[in-house]
């Protein structure tokens, strides 16, 4: 673990772990509460670090203090869910190929919406070679380049609390996340990925014209992608921000330009939900319902097939509620009554309190 003040957080997030773990290592940042109290009361070895604007450099930090055979990393915002009584043995039977494993993350208090997928190794074989990568939003790398093969450990959950606090998000938003961010971005530049978190980040303390100048060059980035049809070399998170311009030229009114992100982004990701769900409301604002169907449909059953891309986290939203009001929409567009309150109910049981859905059906039942 690294930490930095999470006097809040660790005491659950060691008594989580506390039985499945033979040696606690505790890297602290500077912690200027009972942090580092907190962690010796456990039995943490301590150890400090000097902070540098670099989440990775303090990571590996880390990992140079381990001796253990495999790492669980965890940070003090969360806790471990452990549903196997043979964890041991389990890992010990890990075909050697396997370098670590995935971890189901489910946020506990949710800012953004509820999330499906997103892939989060934090279970891995204890090698110097894999060490980690970036400033912010730090990766597992190995240092020739190595693919990292991973599996998935489903008796293994991890419960995040770090949104519990909106207070306490705004302020690392601003005193730490954006700081960090727009100096790399002024030293060497940010990928997609770390240009779309600057947004995001910004949306989040409501400086919505910062936010559009982060989108605005990303547009312009992908933009050369889009007119080839030939995929950033870096795929990683480019669903998703396809997803997150193709919206906003859609509230622009410039449908050229979302017309074209999302026919560029379904061949490059036909199963990722959010953009499936973007194509059928952009058909519904040209007026073409029964085209508009078949995305609403298709998020529906990649949803219910599980089939959905999921290296990206995915708003469950994407694969429920939406197409369902979407679908819902087409039908009334097109005149079929009796499917539109269908699908308004069906949007219902994935969400109670769907304001969309009870306004459509009150409405269609007030003109029955």
């Amino acid at each position: 673990m690294i930490v930095r003040n999470e006097g809040n957080h660790l005491a659950r997030c060691l008594d989580s772990a506390k039985d499945w773990i033979d040696e606690l290592v505790v890297v602290d940042t500077g912690s200027q509460d009972d942090t580092v109290a907190i962690a010796q009361r456990y039995g943490a070895t301590l150890y400090h670090f000097q902070w540098c604007d670099d989440f990775a450099a303090a990571r590996n930090f880390s990992l140079e203090q381990v001796t253990g055979e495999w790492v669980l990393i965890l940070d003090a915002d969360e806790a471990l869910v452990v549903e196997t009584e043979n964890l041991r043995q389990e890992l010990a039977a890990t075909p050697a190929e396997v370098v670590g494993f995935a971890l189901n993350r489910t946020e506990i208090t949710l800012l953004e919406g509820d999330l499906s997928g997103g892939v989060h190794v934090r279970l891995f074989r204890n090698d110097p070679h894999w060490r980690y990568v970036g400033r912010y939003h730090e990766q597992l790398r190995h240092h020739d380049g190595k693919p990292l093969v991973v599996s998935e450990f489903p008796e293994l959950k991890i419960l995040h609390y770090g949104n519990s606090d909106p207070q306490a998000v705004l302020q690392k938003t601003i005193e730490r996340d954006i700081p960090l961010l727009e100096k790399m971005r002024q030293e060497k530049g940010l990928s997609l990925w770390l240009l779309d978190c600057l947004a995001r980040n910004y949306s989040r303390i409501e400086q919505s014209d910062k936010a559009q100048e982060c989108y605005a060059e990303a547009l312009d980035r992908i933009l050369p992608h889009l007119l080839s049809g030939d995929p950033p070399t870096d795929f990683f998170w480019v669903p998703t921000l396809v997803c997150e311009l193709g919206w906003r030229s859609l509230e622009a009114d410039d449908l050229e330009t979302v017309r074209l992100l999302c026919q560029r982004g379904l061949e490059w990701c036909p199963t990722h939900a959010p953009l499936n769900h973007l194509a059928g409301e952009v058909l519904l604002a040209l007026g073409f319902p029964l085209g508009a169907t078949a995305y609403f449909e298709t998020c529906l059953r990649l949803g219910q097939e599980g089939r959905y891309y999921q290296t990206d986290p995915c708003p469950k939203s994407a694969i429920t509620t939406d197409p369902a009001c979407g679908l819902g929409r087409a039908y009334l567009q097109l005149r079929q009554h009796d499917q539109a309150i269908a699908l308004f109910e069906l949007a219902l049981s994935f969400d109670p309190h769907c304001a969309i859905a009870q306004q459509h059906l009150q409405a269609v039942r007030g003109e029955a």
